[in-house]
């Protein structure tokens, strides 16, 4: 049985990295696990990544018109590497997934999160993952961390002063997901964070397979 699991948070809570970390502490155990970026991931899903997050563009998609170029990449994520992988029995680590778009594109750019989860049944898009680690970082912290990287994307930058929202919305997304999305302290060193996320892994997996269930 696969295994999907994607981590969330603001920018600048550490996701990339902790994907990363994750990925490869699950494959000391198993080699067959695959570590994904959204939107990316593909041919198709790496150019839509760089036009959805081009600050030069002199008019950025409106709202409705960015949803379906994020629902794009996803599909073709999950028909390229996604659904495969998780066919074969492998972990898939995801950087970001579904519940971005919903709190990004849905409460931040105050579009229904209803609309957006039916165009995604409609175009069977709507796989969630078994598990969403959800990196929880107050906005002030993760202010000083973006301060410290590369040049902010034009998301990161036309929601540099809604972190606060943002992070009330995936809070709220967690309150409502049935267990499916794990609160994390993303506010410790990174090797802490990185242990706790593993043990949250192997837990739900072996919950998953106690109960009978599978992807």
């Amino acid at each position: 049985m696969g295994f999907l699991v994607s981590l969330e948070g603001i920018d600048g809570a550490g996701k990339s990295t902790q994907a990363a970390n994750l990925a490869a502490a699950l494959r000391l155990a198993d080699p067959d696990v695959v570590l994904v970026r959204e939107p990316g991931g593909t041919e198709l899903g790496e150019r839509l990544r760089e036009l959805l997050l081009d600050r030069q563009l002199a008019r950025p998609p409106v709202p409705l018109a960015e949803v379906a170029l994020f629902l794009a990449a996803r599909l073709q994520l999950l028909s390229e590497v996604v659904s495969p992988a998780l066919a074969r029995g492998a972990v898939v680590v995801a950087d970001r997934f579904l519940d971005s778009t919903l709190v990004y594109q849905g409460l931040a750019r105050s579009l229904d999160p209803g609309l957006i989860l039916e165009l995604h049944r409609l175009t069977g898009a709507d796989r969630l993952p078994d598990l969403t680690i959800l990196l929880d970082l107050s906005e002030e912290r993760a202010a000083t961390r973006l301060g410290r990287g590369l040049p902010l994307d034009r998301i990161e930058h036309e929601t540099r002063g809604t972190a606060g929202g943002i992070r009330r919305g995936f809070r709220e997304l967690a309150e409502r997901a049935g267990g499916r999305i794990v609160v994390v302290d993303a506010d410790r060193q990174p090797d802490e964070v990185a242990a706790h996320c593993l043990e949250l892994v192997r837990a739900r997996r072996v919950q998953r397979d106690a109960a009978g269930g599978g992807s």
